[in-house]
């Protein structure tokens, strides 16, 4: 299931009881700036182009660069 706050990106969880969401995977640029929420996230890029088009819309966020194919 996909909330708002995510901009349709998939929420990636980690294990660990202190923070539940590690960070957003593939979160929709046109839609991030809809959900301000989602700047205050860790969000993964998988290529340098989709890094480019997140950090339009996300000059405050961080943007981890997964650095894999454009096909991946």
């Amino acid at each position: 299931m996909m909330w708002s706050q995510y901009a349709y990106g998939v929420p990636a969880r980690g294990a660990d009881k202190r923070r539940t969401l590690y960070g957003i995977v593939l979160p929709c640029p046109d839609l991030v700036s809809a959900c301000p929420t989602t700047a205050e996230e860790l969000v993964l890029a998988r290529s340098a182009h989709e890094a480019r088009e997140l950090a339009t819309v996300l000059p405050k966020g961080w943007i981890v660069h997964l650095n894999l194919p454009e096909h991946e």
